[in-house]
């Protein structure tokens, strides 16, 4: 693995509306464990900590195991 030392910014595939235009995001990885994201053509960026990203990434994954389970458990009801 190598260190990130100098920003690496990146295009995405994926479109965005911003003020009533679409975009494709521009990701920018920083030394310092942050990541800026912001619609291309624009200088506007949204910064967020490398924690809270994982975090948000584990909550959703959560969630969802938690959202299969009980769609699990209310099949096995209804079969009874």
């Amino acid at each position: 693995m190598t260190d990130l030392r100098k920003p690496v910014r990146r295009r995405t595939d994926a479109t965005v509306r911003d003020c009533g235009k679409v975009r494709r995001p521009v990701v920018t990885l920083y030394p310092g464990d942050v990541i800026g994201v912001r619609p291309e053509k624009t200088r506007r960026e949204e910064i967020v900590s490398l924690e809270s990203v994982y975090g948000l990434g584990v909550k959703q994954r959560l969630a969802k195991e938690r959202a299969e389970r009980q769609q699990t458990k209310a099949k096995q009801k209804s079969t009874r």
